[in-house]
């Protein structure tokens, strides 16, 4: 048997409803379908020639017993962002007949928890890695015309299931692509980061770290990368974002009734938010952010570095500051010449009567 080789990066969303047209003729029961399940993700170990089993629950959210049943499908990811592509079984893909489910069709009661169980026997050829999804759909079937019988998947939610079989050779090998921050320059935070890791061994990879950071030899924020441990699949890149907006003011994401505000472009609105209880959080000047991260290897933590420099000059609030600081000591210049007029003329007085009383 041999090892599947994805091309992207494994979606740190987990849980996704994939929709598929009805076969030509037939119309959808109803849009109510509403299955969630757990755990997200799944990770399993195992050696080779041995057999790893795992529970998946699922819940039928809809309002009335639904009749399920489960397809074994394989994912790729799509795109860097780890958006995962389901895809039904190709040629070759004989590691789908290592898998069963217990049950594999049942009935979901509304608002009831399901346990299905997942049995993976892994051939003593097994290697490296293997990334199922497990889809959960409508289990009817119709009549055609033709006598023929057709299951008609109305809608379906896959869980995620990754394996290391753990063989000599296993390559867990990382290294940061990019780490960059939005803009050179920024007005008002939010700044946001992107890091781009590449995974150039056989195995996926999760890789965990935090972005420091500092002004000067003063650290002033840190911030989460990959707080939820999402996978690099083999041969693959996949990008991590983190946003620091910690400031004042900054700007924020416009919503209305809930609903985020999106421009002509659809893309969110943003507004300048004044919240003067962050007054001292006011940035100003050249900060470095310095990201660190690290992956197992399988036998150590690999520590994986780098460096992006950006400035922070809130010039509105500067230039006002300005302007008040000109008039308020245009104000006390005047103040002070109307002062100093008048000295003179009370010296003159005083004279004059110094003089008289003399």
């Amino acid at each position: 048997m041999r090892a599947i080789k994805l091309a992207a990066a494994l979606s740190s969303v987990l849980l996704l409803g994939i929709v598929f047209k009805g076969m030509p003729g037939h119309a959808a029961e109803d849009n109510s379908f509403n299955i969630v399940t757990s755990p997200l993700p799944i990770n399993l170990t195992a050696t080779p020639g041995s057999i790893v089993t795992t529970n998946i629950k699922i819940k039928n959210g809809g309002t009335k017993t639904e009749k399920l049943k489960v397809t074994l499908m394989k994912f790729a990811a799509y795109g860097e962002e780890g958006k995962p592509s389901i895809q039904d079984r190709g040629v070759g893909d004989d590691y789908f007949d290592w898998v069963t489910f217990s049950p594999n069709a049942f009935d979901a009661p509304s608002n009831e928890w399901v346990n299905v169980k997942m049995t993976i026997n892994l051939p003593k050829s097994a290697a490296f890695g293997y990334y199922y999804a497990a889809a959960f759909s409508r289990a009817n079937v119709v009549q055609t015309p033709t006598g023929s019988k057709q299951n008609v998947l109305i809608g379906s939610t896959a869980v995620l299931v990754l394996v290391d079989a753990k063989v000599p050779g296993a390559s867990r090998t990382a290294n940061i692509a990019s780490f960059t921050a939005d803009k050179s320059f920024y007005e008002f935070l939010p700044s946001a980061f992107t890091v781009k890791i590449h995974n150039s061994g056989n195995v996926h990879l999760k890789p965990v770290g935090n972005i420091f950071i500092s002004r000067g030899s003063k650290q002033v924020a840190m911030l989460d990368v990959n707080s939820i441990a999402g996978n690099v699949l083999p041969n693959s890149n996949r990008i991590f974002t983190a946003e620091w907006n910690d400031g004042f003011p900054v700007y924020s994401t416009k919503q209305s009734g809930g609903k985020v505000e999106l421009d002509e472009n659809d893309k969110p609105i943003k507004s300048l938010k004044w919240d003067f209880s962050k007054a001292s959080r006011l940035r100003f000047g050249h900060y470095t952010a310095h990201l660190v991260m690290a992956y197992d290897n399988g036998t150590k933590d690999v520590p994986l570095e780098a460096t992006v420099g950006f400035w922070v000059i809130p010039w509105r609030v500067i230039g006002a500051g300005l302007v008040i600081a000109v008039l308020t000591g245009a104000g006390l210049w005047s103040f002070i010449q109307k002062i100093l007029k008048k000295l003179p003329r009370n010296k003159a007085k005083a004279k004059k009567t110094d003089e008289k009383s003399s």
